[in-house]
């Protein structure tokens, strides 16, 4: 199975999901796929940002001396992203609607990162 068909079912399979990828702690994003917003999200832009969340997040814990980091949750008014670890470097990103069913929502992104984790 591809990449992109394991983040297409990830946002099939929760309600409320709006966006779901792979993000580089590089700064990069490495594959994003959108469901249909009304108004549509920027894909460039959520990549660039997401990415640079992991990568802020990675390099505080270094500084901080708390070790790797393997979750990362921000709850904004629009939407919750729910990131987990694949491989040193690289994060399994879910983006949720506040009315989505976070606990689906966690479950489908620990699934995604198994998934990927074989893919590799």
């Amino acid at each position: 199975m591809s990449l992109t068909d394991i983040l297409h079912e990830a946002v099939e399979r929760v309600s409320g999901a709006q966006l779901a990828g792979v993000i580089g702690t590089d700064g990069l994003g490495v594959e994003m796929i959108m469901a249909d917003a009304d108004p549509p999200y920027d894909r460039d832009n959520a990549e660039i940002e997401l990415a640079t969340l992991a990568s802020s997040a990675t390099l505080a814990a270094g500084r901080l001396g708390s070790g790797v980091v393997h979750d990362i949750i921000v709850e904004a008014d629009k939407l919750t992203y729910l990131a987990s670890l694949i491989t040193p470097g690289y994060y399994a990103i879910l983006g949720v609607k506040p009315n989505g069913n976070l606990g689906r929502a966690r479950f489908a992104v620990h699934q995604m990162v198994s998934r990927l984790q074989n893919e590799l």
